[in-house]
């Protein structure tokens, strides 16, 4: 299910950084970059069905923001994803 969204999100860009982006994405690639980073952390953790169904709609609606030159409001739904995985 994440696995599903990180291999969309990367169709958007070649590389992803290490680290977790803590700021506002200037343009699509980053904020997409910002959320393929999210499913990868969301990925290395044991979460259970039911919050893993949330991240992925969470991780959906942050692809549309930043596919929508919506950056402000990607950052918060990143936001939010943060707080589920627990980073």
């Amino acid at each position: 299910m994440i696995a599903r969204l990180a291999l969309a999100a990367a169709a958007g860009f070649l590389a992803a950084s290490p680290a977790l982006a803590q700021s506002v994405a200037a343009n699509v690639d980053d904020c997409l970059k910002q959320a393929f980073e999210l499913a990868q952390s969301a990925e290395e953790k044991n979460l259970p069905d039911a919050k893993l169904d949330k991240l992925e709609a969470l991780l959906t609606q942050m692809e549309g923001h930043c596919d929508s030159n919506k950056f402000q409001e990607a950052a918060g739904v990143a936001t939010q994803i943060k707080t589920e995985i627990g980073n």
